[in-house]
């Protein structure tokens, strides 16, 4: 008789097992797209951080080149790290230095950008009397 329930029960499991196979499969490809997604997600949000300080801050060194007499464009180029694609500056003088700088943002790795996705900082400093 314990022979017998060896037997049975061993059936069962090998019944139930094969049933769950491919659903683990299944489940394993759905889990590992749905992390690659929330990665991707994770790094585009670090890299449009990071592209928002650096044009923010070419933009203000260009404010202050340009309240100092200075050329505005190649001062805000020279803070702009290498992978930032310069859209456009804009400079505009008065009482009031004021530099607008937009650049492309970079899509999860640098070097891949769109025309429509793009970020603009701009700063204002006091003239130099």
């Amino acid at each position: 008789m314990i022979k017998r329930m060896r037997i049975v029960l061993g059936e069962r499991r090998r019944a139930a097992g094969s049933d769950e196979t491919g659903s683990t499969a299944i489940e394993l490809v759905g889990v590992v797209f749905i992390l690659v997604v929330v990665t991707c997600l994770l790094v585009q949000g670090l890299v449009i951080a990071q592209a928002g300080a650096a044009t923010q801050k070419a933009a203000r060194d260009g404010a202050r080149a340009l309240a100092l007499g200075r050329d505005a464009s190649v001062a805000t180029r020279a803070e702009l790290p290498e992978w930032a694609q310069v859209e456009r500056i804009s400079s505009s003088g008065g009482d009031s230095a004021r530099v607008e700088v937009e650049i492309r943002v970079p899509i999860i790795l640098p070097g891949i950008t769109s025309h429509s996705f793009t970020l603009t900082r701009d700063a204002e400093m006091p003239r130099e009397n």
